[in-house]
């Protein structure tokens, strides 16, 4: 029954996304532009002052024409999810609240923000709402189903108007999911939002690390390893300025097929800069593709 309800939800927003209207959906059209998030680092460092002709963008292969770069100022949408299995203490449980309300607290005005906390269930805490947040983690649940939460995170329908990204931690032990590894990559290669994953120390092995570090991979996000439960804070307003301080870049795609996977390669030209960006797209000339918009 459990996983007969996360794949409802699953097939539901993927619907959404499919038949939201002009104004906030996600369209396939003759016209489709893909938007993709890029982040650009010298080590640690940001790199803000780049300009279209700095990046060579790649779409299966073939070097494409950027419309146009920015440092968006759009408003945010973030989803914040959080481990709170047994595995978690209280003090942990403390921590991570108090990181939840401090990286709210980072939000503009007209961000907003959902959490979600998982167990062996996953539960929306806080629905998307502007900032501050403030949420209750006194209760721990039994097991841990870390693809589950993951998946359901992941998955949520892409807006025209609004930026999204992702905040997934956890110990990384899993060990009641309804879905596996192989289910939740192919999945990410649908989501819209950038995902840090942010692992938190434990004593045991952490056999998803592969998965985790895939996800974030493939979204154009990363794998943020702390050694102590109270660098989470940092760890969160670190991606979210992250994030914030990264590129917007937009293309026609060109010389392509305009259905099927769409591998895109973006690397900098003149510098050997890092590059954090989404590594594809669906496309498909009937319904939507998450990173493709009109």
């Amino acid at each position: 029954m459990r996983r007969l309800a996360i794949v409802g939800f699953v097939c539901a927003l993927a619907g959404a996304a499919a038949s939201t209207p002009d104004a906030q959906g996600v369209y396939r059209s003759l016209t489709d532009v893909v938007i993709i998030d890029v982040a650009v680092t010298d080590g640690k460092k940001p790199i803000t002052t780049l300009t279209k002709d700095d990046f060579d963008v790649r779409d299966n292969g073939v070097q494409q024409g950027i419309l146009d770069l920015s440092l968006e100022t759009m408003p945010l949408d973030m989803t914040v999810t959080a481990d709170v299995s047994g595995s978690m203490t209280r003090e942990d449980r403390e921590t991570i609240a108090r990181a939840i309300s401090q990286v709210s607290s980072a939000l503009g005005p007209d961000d907003r923000v959902r959490v979600m906390t998982f167990a062996t269930l996953t539960a929306e805490r806080t629905p998307l709402a502007r900032p501050p947040i403030n949420v209750d983690l006194s209760h721990v649940g039994p097991g841990t189903a870390v693809f589950d939460a993951l998946l359901l995170s992941i998955l949520t329908p892409s807006m025209v108007d609004r930026r999204q990204c992702v905040l997934f931690m956890t110990d990384g032990q899993d060990n009641s999911s309804s879905f596996d590894g192989a289910t939740v990559l192919e999945t990410a290669k649908h989501a819209s939002a950038p995902t840090t994953i942010v692992l938190v120390p434990n004593r045991a092995s952490n056999p998803v690390h592969a998965v985790l570090q895939s996800v974030a991979t493939q979204t154009g996000g990363e794998v943020v390893e702390l050694k102590r439960h109270d660098e989470l804070s940092r760890a969160f307003l670190t991606a979210l300025e992250n994030f914030k301080t990264s590129y917007v870049v937009r293309y026609s795609p060109t010389g392509v097929s305009k259905t099927g996977w769409h591998d895109v390669a973006v690397r900098i030209k003149s510098k050997n800069y890092q590059v954090r960006a989404r590594q594809g797209y669906w496309a498909d000339s009937g319904g939507a593709a998450p990173a493709v918009r009109r």
